[in-house]
């Protein structure tokens, strides 16, 4: 088991911050050629209960295998007492996010009273300006099995090796959506049984909607390729009409062939 060296996080919070304003997206070809496979290191930060401030901070590890549109693997997070867990991990790319979710602990040394939150959500694929691909947002955290929240934190992870960062150019896979006037979101979210998932479109447009498990299977399609006329919708998910268990689905638009998603977080 590697240890990292440890920092301080004063200085870390000021490297972040740094490192934040150097990134750049992938342009669409990086995208649809994109290979996330490898080792990426970095940054755990957990929130306070108020989600003001960092609590504490974890060295934090992926070890990934991209497979098409799928991402399987495991993370390692590590405390600064040298308590640890080394987490299995699976999820899914849509558009520029990598979607993911902590599943089954294969390791771990820890106090016995002491619970890991499993982390999930959607972290951001760029570049740093030496062209080191970047794993990065705020994410969140859940009790395991129940999915009950904990109170989340933040995710900052470089890869390592990059020597294969973009494989031979798939002309099939989605371009991200940029558009800053189109809205997607999920309310209430965490949800028990059912939801409502809210869009808005500044312009007419066709439009898909579809609802996936953070392993890429898809789970149904709400609209598809409906003339839309500019505007706000609001459409009723119930996960309870598909059996599903507790778990992190994905809400997928697409606009004109243009891609926006959004995680959505049922609970027991």
């Amino acid at each position: 088991m590697k240890r990292f060296t440890l920092t301080i996080l004063a200085v870390f919070i000021l490297a972040a911050a740094i490192s934040a304003q150097a990134l750049s997206d992938l342009t669409t070809n990086e995208l649809k050629s994109v290979d996330l496979s490898g080792k990426y290191v970095g940054k755990r930060n957990q929130f306070t209960p108020d989600r003001k401030a960092i609590m504490q901070t974890f060295e934090y590890e992926f070890n990934i295998v991209q497979t098409g549109d799928k991402i399987s693997g495991t993370s390692t997070i590590i405390k600064t007492n040298g308590e640890y867990a080394d987490i299995k991990l699976r999820g899914m790319i849509v558009g520029d996010k990598l979607y993911f979710e902590e599943y089954e602990i294969v390791n771990q040394d820890k106090d016995p009273n002491m619970v890991w939150c499993f982390k999930t959500g959607a972290l951001s694929i760029k570049k740093d300006v030496d062209n080191n691909l970047k794993l990065s947002g705020i994410t969140d955290s859940y009790i395991p099995e129940y999915f009950i929240p904990c109170t989340g934190g933040t995710t900052d992870l470089t890869k390592v090796d990059n020597s294969n960062n973009f494989k031979s150019l798939d002309a099939s896979a989605e371009s991200a959506g940029t558009d800053a006037s189109i809205d997607l979101g999920v309310s209430p979210d965490p949800f028990v049984d059912a939801t409502k998932i809210n869009y808005s479109i500044s312009a007419n447009a066709n439009v898909t909607l579809e609802v996936f498990d953070i392993q890429g299977r898809k789970i149904t399609t709400l609209e598809n390729n409906l003339a839309k006329n500019a505007g706000a919708y609001s459409i009723d998910f119930s996960a309870k009409s598909f059996g599903l268990a507790a778990g992190v689905l994905i809400a997928k638009l697409t606009v004109n062939g243009k891609v926006y998603s959004s995680e959505m977080v049922q609970m027991k």
